[in-house]
């Protein structure tokens, strides 16, 4: 994206003027606002980087144990005198599910959902690194200013040592006030920008659930067509009564 590319290449412009050093941060109003902002959006941008993954995530452990459970209904049944043709089917219904259905939605997530957010949440490491360096420029700049008074006690002594430390304090303070001024600048692009990514990438999200369920009801439909016949309320209640007449004569056994 033009807008990353534009922002990395100003954030690094600035901070290649960095000689290193610590100490005491440079108090700025404006960009301790926009700081924290930055750091805002980016616990709140990973946490939702770690959510499209966990939801890939359980929509294939959901087909993981699907896929369990018809194997082990088919191996509890597998010597049943009458067996049932829902069995076979639930187990080909599931197998058609993590064959066609998961990978075609795993391509289609990845690319319209996770991979836009990661590739957002890539940027963050950038901005970081940036705030990390104005915060060393900050200190270099305080200890160049030091070393210039510490000269000026002594002008008489050595002039040269009080020019040189001048052009120290002013490569400093160009170098701090150049990087200040990015990040200043570019945070509220970085944040504003974030709804170029969550808005499309949410809409795919949708799109792919809606596309990957309806696949997988219209296969679960061939299940259906084996079991019996849906009638009116009282289905349910013919139901129980099937299963507590099976139950009975499970406890009557003479075990």
């Amino acid at each position: 994206m033009n807008l990353w590319e534009g922002t990395k290449r100003g954030v690094s412009r600035a901070g290649a003027a960095v000689r290193g050093g610590s100490g005491m941060q440079h108090m700025d109003p404006e960009f301790n606002e926009q700081e924290q902002r930055f750091h805002n959006l980016e616990r709140r941008a990973m946490r939702l980087l770690q959510e499209t993954k966990g939801y890939r995530t359980s929509i294939a452990d959901m087909i993981s144990s699907q896929m369990a459970l018809a194997e082990n209904l088919s191996s509890f049944l597998i010597d049943i005198q009458r067996p049932q043709d829902y069995q076979a089917a639930y187990r080909q219904a599931a197998t058609t599910i993590s064959q066609d259905s998961q990978p075609q939605f795993n391509d289609i997530y990845t690319r319209t959902v996770m991979q836009p957010m990661a590739q957002y949440c890539g940027y963050l490491p950038e901005f970081d690194k940036a705030i990390k360096k104005r915060k060393q420029l900050a200190d270099d700049l305080e200890k160049a200013r030091k070393a210039l008074s510490k000269e000026q006690s002594k002008a008489p002594e050595d002039p040269m040592g009080v020019e040189r430390a001048e052009q120290d304090v002013q490569y400093a303070e160009e170098a701090y006030t150049t990087l200040n001024r990015t990040l200043v600048a570019e945070i509220p692009k970085l944040i504003n920008s974030r709804v170029y990514v969550t808005d499309p990438s949410f809409e795919a999200f949708v799109k792919t659930q809606l596309q990957f369920f309806s696949d997988s009801l219209q296969t679960m439909s061939s299940v259906q067509q084996r079991l019996p016949p849906l009638g009116g309320p009282g289905d349910d209640k013919v139901l129980d009564e099937r299963v507590e007449n099976v139950m009975s004569q499970v406890r009557s056994l003479n075990i």
